[in-house]
């Protein structure tokens, strides 16, 4: 009979043992997820800023692009009308 009080009293010490090291788990788990949730804050934040700055990007280009049209047809009248003003002066 000693021999099991004995068995069931270190059973109870190993359980005691596994349910420290399971509540050390756990905190350390928290802690990680903590650090991963800050982390993945940090990486949508430096995302979004990544999303303004193509934003800003795409804006400047379409400000070019028409910048570009406009002068080019502004280019192109201005050759038609200096090639009719000298064909009227060449004209006989």
């Amino acid at each position: 009979m000693q021999h099991l009080q004995a068995d069931v009293t270190e059973i109870k010490g190993e359980v005691k043992s596994l349910r420290n090291a399971f509540d050390l788990l756990r905190a350390e788990f928290s802690s990680f997820k903590t650090e991963v949730a800050k982390e993945f804050t940090g990486v949508a934040t430096e995302f979004g800023s990544v999303k303004t700055s193509i934003e800003s990007l795409r804006t400047a280009i379409e400000r070019a692009k028409l910048w570009m049209v406009v002068t080019g047809a502004g280019m192109i009248l201005s050759v038609w009308g200096a090639a009719v003003a000298l064909a009227r002066f060449l004209k006989p």
